[in-house]
């Protein structure tokens, strides 16, 4: 290798390592040299440069040597193992879910904690895309506040939206379900506010890269995240490698052509929709009450325009029998669905996220048993341990990941 080309190679290098180590210091305690030799491949000379330019930026602390040889490797009276740590709060991400039905904004610390955050409904379901930005853009100003934090001390952010995102940073959605979002340059959504990096993705990607980091699907490398809030959409992760395609590798438009279900419509919408005209019927005695008040009309205050996902499934939770009711059609369709995509993919688990807080002992049985009369491809099934998080934590990695990768750049 000639002497220009180490020095060409050697930034890349150097920036290569100082990822390793900080994506092996993420998610650990104190860290030997030892175990960050074994947690990245690198040799003991690479770990102890890395980690001391890493100590220069403040990115990592030296928390001195251990107290015992046992735990050091050492011997008595020797000079104890170096330990490192992550810094978490040398610097922060922000992570940005635009849904459909509302915005979530948060701020997390190096190690992707979230330090705050907030969650509001848009005003309408067809509220613009400059407005949606604007608005996420104002909360986030509300959250540095909050944090006592100044935009300088952001290195990245990641953005959730419900729809694929090309290369060119577009969403390929429709006018009438996110006007104007086709039209925007999303790696600009920011500006001029703030300069940070953004990296914008399909939710259900992000989904499925948060569930592996610290969801129902760590350790798992063939995964399909259904992303089951509004419309269905799935996160898809084989051999390990997320799956995009052109970037809509993930949409479930085909089920149009599917028997019984007809389109993307999804748990939490269908639950809200098919909850609310079961309580009317109640009401209007259409629908008979075996005994006593229906759970689902008094949690919904005898309102049906107040009926949400949540209380659907709280009701059938508490056997209420039309919620039950609503829950097996519900599911029905959604297990159809899944079917389609276990056929195709062969995945090893099958994670059922982004619909109803809390709802996975509820909706799980019902889906394992559905989905077990309509194929015989049987993925391990798991409910999201993220709850409606997944898209939101997913950006986070991502802005972190893009974080690490840029340091010493």
């Amino acid at each position: 290798m000639t002497a220009k080309r180490t020095a060409a190679t050697a930034p890349v290098l150097r920036r290569i390592s100082a990822e390793a180590v900080l994506q092996a210091m993420v998610s650990a305690g104190e860290l030997t040299a030892g175990d960050l030799i074994a947690a990245t491949g690198l040799s003991r000379p690479t770990v102890h440069s890395v980690c001391d330019e890493l100590i220069g930026l403040g990115w990592v602390l030296e928390t001195g040597g251990a107290a015992s040889p046992a735990a050091t490797g050492t011997q008595p009276g020797g000079r104890p193992s170096r330990r490192y740590t992550l810094n978490a709060c040398a610097a922060f991400v922000v992570g940005i879910d635009l849904g459909a039905t509302k915005v979530s904004c948060c701020l997390a610390d190096l190690r992707g904690r979230i330090i705050v955050e907030t969650t509001r409904p848009w005003r309408d379901e067809h509220v613009g895309a400059l407005e949606r930005v604007q608005i996420a853009r104002r909360i986030m100003q509300e959250l540095l506040d909050q944090a006592g934090l100044d935009a300088g001390q952001v290195l990245a952010a990641g953005m959730a939206i419900p729809a694929p995102v090309t290369d060119d940073g577009h969403a390929v959605a429709l006018e009438s379900y996110l006007p104007g979002m086709a039209a925007l340059d999303l790696r600009t959504a920011l500006q001029p506010d703030f300069q940070w990096p953004l990296l914008v993705d399909n939710d259900a990607n992000l989904a499925v890269l948060a569930e592996r980091w610290c969801g129902a699907a760590q350790g798992v490398d063939n995964v399909v995240v259904l992303l089951a809030g509004e419309r269905l959409g799935a996160g898809i992760c084989l051999g390990g490698r997320l799956i995009r395609g052109g970037g809509a590798a993930g949409e479930m438009r085909f089920l149009e052509l599917v028997e019984g279900v007809g389109n993307t419509d999804a748990i939490g919408g269908m639950c809200r929709e098919l909850g609310a005209i079961a309580a009317a019927e109640i009401l209007a005695g259409d629908r008979p009450v075996a005994a006593g008040e229906s759970v689902l009309v008094e949690l919904a205050g005898r309102r049906p325009e107040d009926v949400t996902a949540e209380m659907v499934v709280e009701a059938a939770r508490r056997g209420d029998p039309a919620a039950v009711e609503v829950v097996a059609v519900v599911m029905d369709r959604t297990a159809r669905a899944a079917a389609v995509v276990s056929t195709l993919l062969d995945p090893e688990l099958l994670v059922l996220a982004g619909g109803p807080a809390g709802a996975g002992d509820v909706l799980l049985p019902v889906f394992e048993q559905q989905l077990g009369q309509l194929n015989s491809a049987r993925p391990r099934l798991a409910a999201s341990t993220l709850g409606d998080h997944s898209a939101l934590v997913g950006a986070v990695r991502t802005a972190l990941d893009h974080a690490f990768e840029s340091l010493l750049g």
